[in-house]
C-alpha cells in the first residue's frame, strides 16, 4: 500500500512537472552552495553529529511566479560506533548520501531579493561503511522535501544565494536506539547563483 501511494505521488509529480516544463521559461539560473546538515534522528546525531553538504541546482522560473528546480547534493559524514556489549572498542564509520531533488517553487520579489518557497521530492541514495569491520549498509529512498531559498543580486547576473531544506528520510532499518532510522533532517546552505537568461 505504501509503495502504491509513493508511486502515485511520483507519477502525479512527474505529470505536473512535465506540464509546467512545456510552458516557456522566463528565467534560468544555476546555483552552487555548501553548508551544514543537522540530522533529525537522535541515533544519527549520536554517531555522526552534523555533516557537510555540497549542492548545485538549476532554477527554471516560468511566466509568473511559479518555477521548477532540479539539483544534486552530496552529504559526507564520519563517526564512531561503540560496542553494544559495554566494551571499550569503537568502530569508525563513514556515511555518504547523494540526493537529486525535484521541487516546484513560488517566487516572491522583494527589491533586489528573490524569495522562493518550494515543495517536491528528493531521490536519495545512501551508504554507511564500517571501515574496519567489512560491513556496509546501503539503500535508496524517495522522500518529500520542503525548501526555502533566497537570492540577492550583487552585480550583473550574479547573486548571493542561501537555501534551507527539510526532509524526513526513513530507512526502514532500525537499531536499539531507533526502530526506523531517519537519515534526513535540515540542511542550511550558502553560495552563489548565476542567471543565464
Amino acid at each position: 500500500m505504501r509503495a502504491r501511494r509513493a508511486a502515485a505521488f511520483l507519477a502525479g509529480l512527474a505529470l505536473g512537472l512535465a506540464a509546467a516544463a512545456a510552458a516557456p521559461a522566463q528565467e534560468l539560473s544555476v546555483s552552487l552552495a555548501g553548508g551544514v546538515f543537522s540530522p533529525s534522528s537522535s541515533a544519527y546525531r549520536g554517531i555522526y553529529g552534523s555533516g557537510a553538504v555540497l549542492a548545485g541546482d538549476v532554477w527554471l522560473k516560468l511566466h509568473g511566479p511559479v518555477g521548477l528546480a532540479v539539483g544534486f547534493s552530496r552529504l559526507s559524514d564520519k563517526g564512531f560506533a561503540v560496542a553494544g556489549d559495554g566494551g571499550q572498542e569503537t568502530y569508525p564509520l563513514e556515511f555518504r548520501r547523494t540526493s537529486v531533488p525535484v521541487v516546484a517553487f513560488y517566487q516572491i520579489k522583494v527589491g533586489p531579493a528573490a524569495l522562493r518557497l518550494g515543495a517536491g521530492v528528493g531521490l536519495h541514495s545512501y551508504r554507511e561503511t564500517w571501515t574496519t569491520a567489512d560491513l556496509e549498509y546501503k539503500g535508496h529512498k524517495a522522500a518529500p522535501r520542503l525548501m526555502l531559498a533566497a537570492a540577492v543580486k550583487v552585480a550583473g547576473r550574479l547573486s548571493i544565494f542561501g537555501q534551507a531544506c527539510c526532509e524526513s528520510i526513513r530507512t526502514g532499518r532500525g537499531t536499539s536506539l531507533d526502530v526506523n532510522v531517519n537519515v534526513g533532517g535540515v540542511q542550511v546552505l550558502g553560495g552563489l547563483s548565476f542567471r543565464i537568461f
